[in-house]
C-alpha cells in the first residue's frame, strides 16, 4: 500500500480498507507528507499487529546530511507510530552531489550504531 499524494483521512481510511483486504505493506515516505496519518490508519485503525506488517520510508534530500539524518529517522519513526520500519531508503540522490554519498551513508551507520531504526540495514 503507496499512500502517495493521499492526506489526512484519506490516508487513514486508505491504509485501514489495504490491511482489511490483505496488504501487510505499507510505503511511504517523509516528502509524502503523511506518514503520521499513515500510522495512524495501521495503528489506531486497522487492529494488525505491528508484527505482521512490513513497513518502508524513505528519506527526503533535505534531510541527507549527517546533521539532520539521525533527527529525521527518529521523527519518521514517531509520526508512524512505531519502534522500528523494515526498510529505510534514500528517496532520491542529493542534487548535484550537495551531500556527498559517504556523508549520508556514514549518518545511516551511525544511526544503526544508535539503534535508531533497528531492524534490517544492509550496507
Amino acid at each position: 500500500m503507496g499512500p502517495f499524494r493521499l492526506k489526512d483521512d484519506v490516508v487513514i481510511a486508505s491504509v485501514k480498507t489495504a490491511l482489511e483486504l490483505g496488504y501487510r505493506t505499507i510505503d511511504t515516505a517523509q516528502i509524502y507528507d503523511n506518514e503520521a496519518a499513515g500510522g495512524s490508519g495501521y495503528c489506531l485503525e486497522s487492529g494488525v499487529a505491528r508484527d505482521e506488517l512490513f513497513i518502508t520510508t524513505k528519506i527526503w534530500i533535505e534531510n541527507l546530511s549527517k546533521d539532520k539524518l539521525i533527527a529525521s529517522l527518529k521523527e519518521s519513526l514517531l509520526k508512524l507510530r512505531t519502534d522500528y520500519v523494515d526498510l529505510t531508503l534514500i528517496h532520491w540522490p542529493s542534487p548535484n552531489d550537495a551531500v556527498a554519498v559517504e556523508e549520508f551513508m556514514a549518518a545511516l551507520l551511525e544511526a544503526k550504531k544508535q539503534g535508531v531504526d533497528p531492524s534490517d540495514w544492509y550496507f
